[in-house]
């Protein structure tokens, strides 16, 4: 790939040693004086055009420019292909690769600086490409033109469990679960939770389909939020260790409430502290929330952010047995809709005292 910091700093020594300006040499350029800052502090580079206008103004090459001024370096007549892009001929661009005058390296090197329609309809011509540059090329194609290249290198190269993660964001979720079945006989729950977020609904159906072992609890909270209910709990049912409690958290929003209570009742409750109940409250239920609430020394604050999800009877005794008499008006106001009215004006009167 191109070393923007390191064409920025020869475009940066181009500049000087003509004793330009930055504003002059964007005038030059037709461009910004910001446009040749970031260049010149490797934030961005050149566009196309722009390139070979440059390579013009200074009398060097556009390979010049792309190696950094650098002799002897893996990209060669990248230049060539930057020119066929300039002047909209797809086809001899990909000619250039096809023939071996410019390679795949250099084809790759200048995506970041090209138009995905233009470097949708290079590749589309050319004749071999392996797995590896589909993959690097990805991020700058659309589907469409992926989907070409898919179909060029089918049979004709392997592919690795890396090359599927890295073209995991790129591709459609029916291509890329193609992909994952033909690695099926060595999928682990780490695999699938790698490419998870880009499966869609297929997820359910990877799992399903895959013998898993070793269900770790890592995993199953970066599954739970793309998987549905039903295989979650399944997950849950064939961990190897048990669930801890910030594990349990992680994943309450993603089970049903039968299920969470379940495993919050497999905690020993001394484990609990206000923080951790506090944040499960709004997933299990009201019966063993209050349970929980009763065994604890619960503190005004946890009071009044678990007050929706515990017993109203529960509630009104820890309200009694709790000290309220630093307790705001506004913390009753919130605690009010929770309470009796004859705990209410018990908790009034002394807070009034």
């Amino acid at each position: 790939m191109l070393n923007s910091q390191l064409i920025g700093s020869y475009i940066s020594k181009l500049r000087k040693e003509k004793d330009f300006t930055q504003v002059e040499l964007a005038e030059k350029l037709n461009v910004s004086h910001q446009a040749v800052s970031k260049w010149e502090k490797g934030d961005s580079i050149p566009d196309v055009g722009t390139l070979i206008t440059l390579a013009e103004e200074f009398k060097i090459s556009v390979d010049d420019i792309l190696n950094g001024g650098r002799q002897n370096n893996k990209l060669h007549n990248v230049g060539m292909i930057v020119h066929k892009v300039a002047e909209e001929q797809p086809v001899e661009a990909a000619a250039l690769v096809n023939t071996g005058e410019a390679d795949m390296e250099g084809l790759v090197s200048i995506a970041p600086v090209l138009k995905s329609s233009s470097l949708g309809k290079i590749t589309n011509q050319l004749d071999e490409v392996s797995w590896e540059y589909i993959a690097r090329l990805a991020p700058f194609l659309d589907e469409a033109s992926l989907e070409v290249l898919f179909h060029k290198v089918k049979n004709s190269d392997t592919y690795s469990w890396k090359h599927v993660v890295r073209l995991a964001p790129f591709i459609q979720s029916d291509t890329l679960f193609q992909l994952v079945q033909e690695q099926k006989d060595s999928l682990s729950i780490h695999n699938i939770a790698q490419i998870a977020p880009f499966l869609g609904s297929k997820v359910d159906e990877l799992i399903q389909e895959t013998p898993l072992e070793e269900v770790s609890a890592e995993y199953l909270v970066r599954l739970a939020p793309f998987v549905s209910q039903e295989v979650l709990h399944g997950l849950v049912d064939q961990l190897d260790q048990d669930l801890s409690l910030d594990k349990l958290t992680a994943i309450a929003p993603f089970l049903d409430q039968e299920m969470v209570d379940k495993l919050l009742l497999e905690h020993d409750i001394k484990q609990i502290n206000s923080q951790k109940l506090t944040r499960l409250a709004p997933f299990a239920s009201k019966d063993v929330i209050s349970e929980i609430a009763r065994s604890l020394d619960i503190d005004d604050k946890t009071l009044m952010a678990i007050a929706p999800f515990v017993d109203r009877q529960v509630l009104a005794s820890m309200v009694e047995n709790a000290s309220m008499h630093d307790i705001s008006p506004s913390a009753i106001a919130r605690l009010a809709p929770f309470l009796d009215k004859e705990t209410l004006a018990k908790l009034i009167t002394t807070i009034a005292k």
